[in-house]
């Protein structure tokens, strides 16, 4: 990320394949993420620290609240079904989750569970960058479904998914004001913690 903000980029555009904790969201739907909950352990979560000072990024609203309304807006004209809000949980992995983890996931109220996204998002709004997120639902999540869990199943679906995202994030781009005006952009005003 920070090479794309000193190339002068943004905003971002990501996806994520993820898996399902809720089973009436199937394989293949489309979620746009408007939470996360961080349950990774040892990624470098921060541009910021140390002697410089620290920076306490507000996160009450994770993704570009702009960005999101505009890629809702263009689902609805292309007439692709996309679940307009979810809370994506990011665990370490590599590995799959296990059914209990899945579990509390589901009674912290999560959607959709894994491995990216975070700290991305996080990094993001530390460049005052605006970050937007899609999650392709590849497969049910430990636990929701008996079947073992395969990475060639997570690929499978979101081969099968690619030209529908494309074509989502193509028509979505060209409409991207010019101009910013969500908080994104001024993300690090007031947030220096002096040491």
């Amino acid at each position: 990320l920070w090479s794309l903000k000193e190339l002068g980029v943004k905003r971002v555009f990501a996806s994520t394949a993820a898996g399902s904790l809720d089973p009436d969201l199937e394989p293949g739907e489309f979620v746009l993420l408007d939470q996360f909950l961080d349950f990774t352990k040892s990624r470098p979560s921060t541009f910021y620290e140390g002697e410089e000072g620290v920076y306490h990024v507000d996160m009450t609203e994770p993704y570009c609240p702009d960005l999101r309304n505009i890629l809702l807006e263009t689902a609805g004209e292309l007439d692709i079904p996309v679940r307009p809000s979810g809370t994506y949980v990011c665990t370490e992995g590599p590995r799959f989750e296990t059914a209990a983890e899945i579990q509390m996931f589901r009674q912290l109220s999560a959607d959709v569970v894994g491995m990216t996204n975070v700290p991305e998002s996080v990094l993001a709004r530390e460049l005052e960058m605006c970050y937007s997120a899609i999650s392709v639902v590849t497969n049910f999540a430990a636990g929701i479904s008996r079947e073992k869990l395969t990475h060639e199943e997570v690929a499978e679906i979101m081969d099968e998914n690619m030209k529908r995202l494309k074509s989502l994030l193509y028509s979505t781009i060209p409409r991207v004001p010019g101009e910013r005006t969500c908080a994104c952009k001024d993300a690090l005003s007031g947030a220096k913690v002096e040491v």
